[in-house]
């Protein structure tokens, strides 16, 4: 028993390990407990969590997690568009769910998960990057789109990466877990 609660504990003060199991079970619960409330609900909800997927799929295939610094595709424009799509994916899901409290338990979820996992994976970029990732840093901001790209020309989105990168696997479980929610408003 003790080693469970120590174990849990440290995953607790590790955010940035438990942020995946953490976000799928807060979406899984709200598809399970969802009904959304109006046809706008729907609408929005609906459009935020698939323009949040569309993200996903895009950035998936240009990010080469520690192997290159991301700064073609969507991360011209945000320094962290997998996490913007996460963002968008969640708030459609609180508007789908048909309730008010999932909006303040994302909000608490964000700033205990993502602040910090933010701060963590900027310092390691920055450790492997260093001036590069430093230039990126001042011109392109975290989680506000730039209205122009960083850069011109573009590495090409790859299929290939987007897979390697897990993306198919989460995608899938994300459409799948919104056509659940959807379907359920009928």
């Amino acid at each position: 028993m003790t080693d469970t609660v120590s174990y849990l504990s440290r995953k607790i003060r590790r955010p940035h390990a438990i942020r995946q199991v953490v976000g799928i079970f807060f979406l899984l619960l709200l598809t399970v407990v969802g009904r959304p409330a109006s046809m706008g609900a729907v609408l929005l909800g609906g459009l935020l969590s698939v323009v949040g997927i569309a993200i996903r799929f895009w950035a998936g295939g240009h990010v080469r997690k520690d192997k290159e610094l991301a700064t073609t595709g969507p991360y011209a424009y945000v320094r962290n568009p997998l996490y913007v799509g996460n963002v968008l994916i969640a708030l459609g899901f609180c508007f789908l769910s048909g309730y008010g409290w999932p909006f303040l338990v994302f909000a608490a979820l964000y700033a205990w998960l993502y602040i910090p996992t933010l701060r963590k994976e900027e310092r390691t970029l920055e450790k492997l990057f260093g001036d590069e990732f430093r230039r990126y840093k001042r011109e392109v901001r975290a989680m506000l789109p730039r209205w122009t790209p960083y850069r011109t020309g573009a590495a090409p989105w790859s299929g290939a990466q987007w897979v390697r990168n897990g993306e198919h696997i989460v995608n899938g479980g994300l459409f799948a877990a919104l056509i659940i929610l959807l379907l359920r408003s009928l």
